[in-house]
């Protein structure tokens, strides 16, 4: 009990630091400028698109408000590609490349705690941003009846993807210590996942391509949670992939452990 005490206690102080070094860097404000800068954009044409569509604002036509949401969350999923390496590309290839993370791996830490919670800093800081675009559905809620549990379970369905694209950040960024080469490695893994879902459709054996298509990203956010459909396969499969990136991510700060 006291290991666990212990680790808990060395978990959330990484996280902290991690979390506060990203609000003195201009790396954060960066980003989420440019996420928020963007995410508003696209809302604001789907609730033109939304008004166009029929008679009265938010109502009417082709398109719902919920329609407006998941057309925007889907656009910000894929940008997160792009922007949330911007995030992670630092934080294991900076120390490795400073040499302070043989500070890290002489200390009584271990390799998951660091790994873990410069992670969770991360997701942290990320999740600032998320909450501050739920204007977003406040909006909608203010000027018309949306479907509340679709709008739920679709920014569930992007705080958690998010979270998986971080996690694979963080794994690029403990293979190299190379900021560039990591932000690469980041973007072309979930860029993979992303579009791989297309290449499932075209196997012609129905079982080989639904088992490719549920390795993807897509069909277990776009075609689900983003709906407003939760799975219990959906959930497993993103907190799967991320214990799956952070162990490995793990395995090599560990493996540099023995080469220091």
């Amino acid at each position: 009990m006291e290991g666990v005490s212990r680790s808990l206690h060395t978990l959330w102080t990484i996280t902290k630091h991690e979390f506060a070094l990203y609000w003195v860097s201009p790396i954060a404000y960066i980003v989420g400028g440019v996420w928020l800068f963007f995410s508003s954009l696209f809302f604001s044409l789907n609730l033109n698109q939304l008004n166009q569509s029929g008679g009265n604002a938010f109502f009417g036509g082709g398109m719902s408000p919920n329609d407006a949401l998941s057309s925007t969350l889907n656009t910000m999923a894929f940008l997160l590609i792009f922007l949330a390496p911007g995030l992670t590309m630092r934080l294991v290839s900076e120390e490795i490349r400073s040499g302070t993370h043989e500070l890290l791996l002489t200390s009584p830490v271990h390799d998951w705690e660091v790994i873990v919670g410069k992670w969770l800093a991360v997701w942290g800081v990320f999740t600032v941003f998320i909450l501050i675009s739920l204007i977003y559905p406040a909006l909608l809620l203010w000027r018309g009846t949306p479907d509340r549990t679709q709008i739920l379970t679709a920014y569930l369905g992007y705080w958690i993807w998010a979270g998986a694209v971080l996690a694979i950040g963080v794994l690029a960024s403990a293979l190299t210590q190379y900021q560039l080469v990591a932000f690469i490695i980041s973007v072309v893994t979930t860029v993979a996942m992303f579009i791989a879902n297309a290449f499932g459709n075209l196997i012609t054996q129905p079982t080989l391509g639904e088992v490719f298509r549920q390795l993807t990203l897509t069909a277990h956010y776009q075609e689900t949670m983003l709906n407003g459909t939760l799975k219990w396969v959906d959930l497993a499969y993103f907190i799967g992939l991320i214990a799956l990136c952070l162990f490995l991510a793990t395995q090599f700060l560990n493996s540099r452990r023995w080469r220091a």
